[in-house]
């Protein structure tokens, strides 16, 4: 994954991937560059299936040194240099969904840069993709800076039940049977189950489970 630069005028309407096109990344001046690393695409694909959105919109995205400036960043930042995008997501029925659940999302995939109710808003969020920097999870609405710890599950104060399988069952890194196994767990086995909402796919109700530090996905049927 890399930064590419595009022109408004000449690849605007360039799909970059399904959903997304150059233009929804352009500097909101109406200059002409723009600055896109790939990685941001990528993650926005996987919010668009993760939570069978209707559509996603960015909000900001590529910023000039000078735009920047003029919205109070430095005129340096992750914007500038094409790495960070701020954004809302929608449900197949139209209806925001709340930062928090994209938040806890991304940490799931990875995602160094969050930055959790965007603005202030607590259904718009700030994604950034700058390999070269360690962990910044921040609440938006209190702090631009790098204020929420280690994790969005505990700053979210996300609760957790422990239920057991009730046959062996497969854990999953999405929640989707064509997911990639992580392991598999045996009848019986003790299970923290993340009190967050669940996702319908595949004819199944899947639920976030911890297992370590790290959160991954069973369906809900094989828990009691």
């Amino acid at each position: 994954m890399a930064v590419k630069t595009y022109s408004l005028k000449k690849d605007g309407n360039e799909k970059l991937s399904a959903h997304f096109k150059v233009k929804e990344f352009r500097c909101k001046d109406g200059s002409d560059k723009i600055l896109i690393e790939s990685g941001l695409v990528k993650y926005l694909e996987k919010i668009y299936d993760h939570f069978n959105c209707s559509s996603i919109t960015i909000s900001s995205a590529y910023r000039t040194p000078k735009h920047d400036k003029a919205v109070g960043g430095k005129g340096s930042g992750n914007h500038v240099q094409g790495k960070a995008v701020d954004f809302k997501a929608y449900n197949k029925k139209g209806e925001l969904i709340s930062s928090k659940e994209i938040a806890l999302y991304l940490e799931d995939l990875g995602v160094k840069g969050i930055g959790y109710r965007c603005g202030g808003i607590s259904t718009s969020t700030h994604m950034d993709i700058n390999y070269r920097l360690k962990k910044w999870y921040g609440d938006e609405r209190k702090s631009m800076s790098a204020s929420i710890g280690s994790s969005f599950y505990t700053y979210l104060g996300v609760k957790y039940s422990t239920k057991k399988t009730t046959a062996a069952v497969n854990v999953r890194k999405e929640p989707s049977t064509d997911a990639k196994v992580y392991k598999t767990l045996n009848k019986g086995t003790s299970v923290k189950v993340a009190d967050t909402d669940s996702i319908r796919r595949d004819g199944l109700d899947w639920v976030r489970v911890k297992i370590g530090s790290k959160h991954y996905w069973m369906a809900e049927k094989y828990l009691k």
